[in-house]
């Protein structure tokens, strides 16, 4: 994020120089990517396979990648307070078991960080190789102008001399990978900040199950009454933190859900149609960039369906907490305390779509099948024509 310009970072006050990353990668993105991409739909309008390959394999992903900076950029300043929280979060860790079940939380949102990178990478580089093979081949040959780009696309002026081609076609290198950083990087620092909040939980609900423990004989009524207070601030706290992130990017990722079924549903289209029948058989890097983008794209819906999961499982958690925390030990004031936690998790926090649909491991089959669904009707159509 910091590469593209959209890093919210607490501690800066100068954002000139991120501003000009951000509105530079933009242009970019959208000059020699969805710009030339959009206005070729055009030309090959009627003609539903060039469509589909022209709308799944970029058009779709750079819009998709342009939301995410825009979004990202603009809850920039609504985002810089919580990164500084879980800034604090850290530097306020002194237990060692807080240390252990942070570090574990940090390592699963570096994992998932790692892994989605080197997935989108492989995925880009693939496409770009085989785009490459597939230019050089048809250069000499008789072929339009707009298949002479790495992104099949629209520009008005002649390409055919080699330096504005290849300045055309570097451009286009240039927009791919910080679309592909842009739309991998928010991504994973959602899943990231939700991973970390998810492990603030754990530890509340562990300080919760302790309050009322064996060693409550060995405290008094006033320090047991504190520690109610700061676990029932920490957890508002807590919800709040999940509140804003879902009020920053419900939208987007409602955008995202969209897209993405429709970006799977012309895959398909393109395997079936395209691939399966092509006279030489199936053609294996295109078989390979085929399995890497339908991968990349269902990883980053099962990364927000598994995130959504575990944020409604934890925050659930808190009221099992409180009923295991002993309180039948606890004199009846103390234990009408735990009420107000247990009443208080009753609507658990959740991400959303829109704030009409909730991200759960449910919400991912249904994804699929309407994905599904649509790729029937859309071969249905094609057969047809």
């Amino acid at each position: 994020m910091e590469l593209v310009g959209i890093w919210p970072e607490p501690n800066r006050s100068d954002q000139r120089w991120p501003n000009f990353k951000a509105m530079m990668f933009l242009f970019i993105i959208a000059y020699f990517g969805s710009g030339p991409q959009s206005a070729n739909l055009f030309f090959i309008w009627g003609d539903l396979e060039l469509v589909t390959e022209n709308l799944s394999t970029a058009n779709i992903p750079a819009i998709n990648a342009m939301m995410k900076m825009i979004f990202a950029w603009h809850h920039r300043d609504t985002l810089k307070p919580i990164m500084k929280s879980f800034f604090d979060d850290w530097k306020e860790s002194n237990t060692k078991e807080e240390k252990e079940i942070m570090l574990k939380k940090a390592k699963t949102a570096s994992q998932i960080s790692i892994w989605c990178t080197m997935l989108t990478l492989a995925m880009v580089t693939a496409y770009l190789s085989l785009r490459v093979w597939i230019v050089f081949n048809s250069y000499n040959s008789n072929v339009k102008q707009d298949r002479l780009l790495l992104y099949p696309g629209y520009f008005p002026y002649n390409i055919r001399p080699i330096a504005i081609l290849l300045f055309s076609n570097f451009g286009q290198v240039a927009a791919a990978y910080p679309a592909v950083i842009a739309y991998t990087t928010v991504d994973t620092f959602i899943a990231m900040l939700i991973v970390h909040m998810c492990g603030q939980f754990e530890l509340l609900r562990k300080k919760l199950q302790r309050i009322m423990g064996d060693d409550k004989k060995t405290r008094s009524a006033d320090e047991i009454h504190k520690e109610l207070v700061s676990i029932v601030k920490r957890h508002e706290h807590l919800n709040w933190l999940a509140n804003k992130i879902e009020e920053c990017f419900n939208m987007l990722l409602l955008i995202q859900i969209l897209l993405c079924t429709v970006e799977i549903c012309f895959q398909g289209f393109i395997f079936f149609n395209v691939i399966l029948q092509n006279e030489n058989g199936i053609f294996n890097f295109q078989l390979l960039f085929f399995v890497l983008f339908v991968c990349f794209i269902l990883v980053h819906i099962y990364i927000y369906c598994y995130m959504g999961e575990m944020l409604l499982v934890q925050s659930r958690e808190m009221s099992n907490s409180a009923y295991e925390s002993n309180w039948f030990n606890a004199s009846p004031q103390e234990a009408k305390c735990l009420l107000f936690i247990m009443h208080r998790t009753t609507r658990p926090l959740c991400l959303t779509a829109g704030k009409f649909s909730t991200f759960s491991m449910e919400m991912f089959s249904t994804i699929l099948r309407t994905a599904m669904g649509y790729l029937s009707v859309l071969l249905t159509v094609a057969g047809n024509d």
